[in-house]
């Protein structure tokens, strides 16, 4: 072993001093380079403007819409995914909607989405 690769070595050992610290790297590090990554959002001037801001974020940008029909894509309607889209991103506002007694029904639980 040359100089360099022996000084190379003793670092990482000092770094990952047992072989369990190593593994745990390694997994992190396979981690980053195989598993999507997360979405970054940009906004400027929103001043004024929380509510349009608040629901790009609780919507994830599209991503939280994007994950659910790769999920229940087919197993769930347009319906069914409104529903869900409506509990994940407004999880407060929905279960009040769904809990709320209907007017012509009288009380009882919907889970369609609020219109």
């Amino acid at each position: 072993m040359e100089a360099s690769e022996r000084a190379y070595t003793e670092a990482l050992s000092e770094l990952y001093p047992t072989r369990a610290d190593v593994a745990a790297e390694i997994a992190e590090l396979e981690g980053r380079l195989t598993l999507p990554r997360s979405t970054e959002l940009f906004a400027s001037d929103i001043h004024g403007e929380y509510n349009a801001f608040s629901h790009v974020l609780r919507g994830g940008s599209g991503a939280v819409r994007a994950l659910v029909e790769d999920v229940f894509g087919s197993t769930l309607n347009d319906d069914e995914k409104a529903a869900l889209l409506a509990l994940a991103c407004y999880p407060a506002e929905h279960c009040a909607y769904a809990l709320a007694p209907d007017p012509v029904t009288g009380p009882g639980v919907s889970l369609s989405a609020p219109q």
